[in-house]
């Protein structure tokens, strides 16, 4: 199935989904970062038609870390929206929280779909050292059993 997006001229709407995942014992955060970024963003993907977000959370981080036991509880809603190349992106995520149930084999490993693909096991308590986009999503780490919503505009921010 196609993505669900909306593309003309100069704008592009997306519907997204990402999760907050965490180790067993919570002390650690999945964090992605594809090779053409300088900030991380977390794990996830475009939602397709007539798949629901829980199903593409799910979907996705099979496909880009193959894991699979993992417990999901929704976190949120984040709406934003940036200019780039002529284009304005209007972006919604629904953001869920994830507990992996296995252990974490390699702390930094490259994803399934390619080289291109960077992922890393960051401390909660060191997570103020990295840059993560939205900036947002670190309040959503520190505090993972609030539910939020969150609207930023993404142009000044990279």
């Amino acid at each position: 199935m196609p993505d669900i997006r909306l593309k003309n001229d100069n704008y592009e709407f997306l519907y997204r989904t990402s999760v907050i995942l965490f180790n067993k014992n919570q002390t650690k955060v999945l964090l992605f970062n594809s090779s053409k970024r300088d900030f991380y963003m977390l794990p996830g993907g475009k939602i397709a038609q007539k798949e629901n977000s829980l199903e593409a959370i799910k979907r996705e981080l099979k496909e880009e870390t193959g894991y699979i036991d993992i417990d999901y509880s929704f976190l949120g809603v984040s709406e934003e929206f940036a200019n780039d190349d002529n284009t304005f992106y209007q972006q919604l995520s629904l953001i869920y929280k994830g507990i992996l149930n296995e252990n974490i084999e390699k702390e930094e490993f490259k994803g399934l779909e390619g080289d291109w693909c960077n992922f890393k096991w960051v401390d909660i308590d060191k997570i103020d050292n990295y840059k993560i986009s939205p900036k947002n999503i670190k309040n959503y780490i520190k505090n993972p059993n609030k539910i939020y919503h969150n609207i930023e505009n993404l142009d000044n921010e990279h």
